[in-house]
């Protein structure tokens, strides 16, 4: 019975130590020449601080300088972005993509829509950066109004009078502008004298009042007209169909700008001659005209290439691609010349005559 007693009791005690020895964690084993494992620690993301507006100032009606705590990202000067980034109380809105003035690390001016006389607005910058600067009711001085063709007209002013197209004193061009460069300070002066500054007019407008009438005629910029060939003289268009009556006046006002000489005795004015039309690509062609208009003329106009066939294609003028009297025209709605096919050249619209002008093979 002892022995039975003795028996029983050193199964028990061995059994305890099995399950004391099956209950202690094990650590996996480690092949040679390995590094003990840690866990792999991940460092918490950094959220980009916001950027900071330190100072908002609208330069005229149509003009806004904003100084930035650091550079704005390329990403942001591209136009879709910036409408999104810039938000305006007021119904007030961004026309182009702010432009960086030489000279500063992060000042930029920032075409806007007309601003109201006497309104206060918040700019919110991507949702969290905001700052509020007060109407500028001062308009951008213009010399004078000149017919250009018939259903186009200029608004000249000069930098002898102190007023300078954007162009000339901004990052992107200096150095880039027939010797017109020069560096604004933080006041907008360049030794000692004060400047207006004319912005960018993507999607301005101007007015057009006949004489004895009582419609007003609303013209809109002709893109990449504001300051070419040394001058500054942005270029307005009529509605498409409206053109100047010879022998009437026309008076131009506008809700930025005074204009010295503000009207208008509209005359006839001789269509541009094209001289000769040249394949320049399949896509494209170019145009010549008999005389170098020293002039951004053929922005917005287009021409029509008629094969004996009867096919029509339309080709738009290239904008920016003039040299002297040529420009580059291309062909829409993914068109292509043929190769052996001679085309008839006519102008779309009275802006240009084409006599007996072919592309040839």
């Amino acid at each position: 019975m002892n022995k039975h007693r003795l028996w029983l009791s050193s199964l028990l005690v061995l059994t305890l130590i099995a399950c004391s020895r099956s209950s202690t964690p094990t650590k996996p084993q480690q092949a040679a020449g390995e590094k003990p494992h840690t866990a792999a620690k991940t460092a918490p993301k950094q959220l980009a601080s916001p950027q900071i507006i330190v100072h908002a100032k609208a330069l005229n009606p149509i003009t806004l300088q904003l100084t930035f705590e650091k550079p704005l990202p390329p990403e942001d000067l591209v136009l879709r972005h910036a409408r999104n980034n810039f938000a305006f109380t007021a119904g007030l809105s961004i026309r182009n993509v702010p432009r960086l003035k030489s000279g500063t690390k992060s000042t930029y001016l920032i075409p806007t829509t007309v601003q109201k006389t006497g309104n206060r607005y918040i700019l919110t910058y991507k949702g969290n950066t905001t700052a509020s600067f007060d109407a500028n009711p001062l308009k951008l001085p213009f010399a004078g109004v000149k017919q250009v063709s018939h259903d186009t007209f200029e608004v000249e002013s000069f930098l002898s009078q102190r007023v300078t197209d954007y162009q000339n004193v901004i990052a992107d061009t200096a150095g880039k502008r027939m010797g017109l460069s020069f560096e604004l300070d933080d006041h907008n002066r360049f030794q000692g004298k004060s400047y207006q500054i004319i912005p960018s007019l993507r999607d301005a407008q101007i007015f057009v009042i006949p004489k004895g009438g009582n419609a007003i005629i609303t013209a809109s910029y002709v893109p990449h007209t504001q300051s070419t060939d040394g001058r500054q003289a942005p270029k307005f268009r009529l509605p498409e169909g409206v053109v100047f009556k010879p022998g009437i006046t026309y008076t131009i006002t506008s809700d930025w700008a005074t204009i010295d000489r503000n009207n208008l005795l509209a005359g006839k004015i001789a269509p541009l001659q094209i001289k000769a039309v040249k394949r320049f690509t399949p896509s494209a062609v170019e145009v010549v005209l008999a005389i170098d208009p020293k002039d951004e003329v053929f922005a917005s106009r287009s021409i029509v290439l008629a094969a004996p066939n009867g096919h029509r294609m339309k080709a738009i003028y290239r904008e920016n691609s003039r040299k002297g009297a040529s420009g580059i025209f291309d062909v829409q709605a993914g068109a292509t010349l043929e190769n052996g096919r001679t085309y008839a050249v006519q102008p779309a619209g009275a802006w240009a005559i084409a006599n007996h002008v072919k592309v040839r093979p």
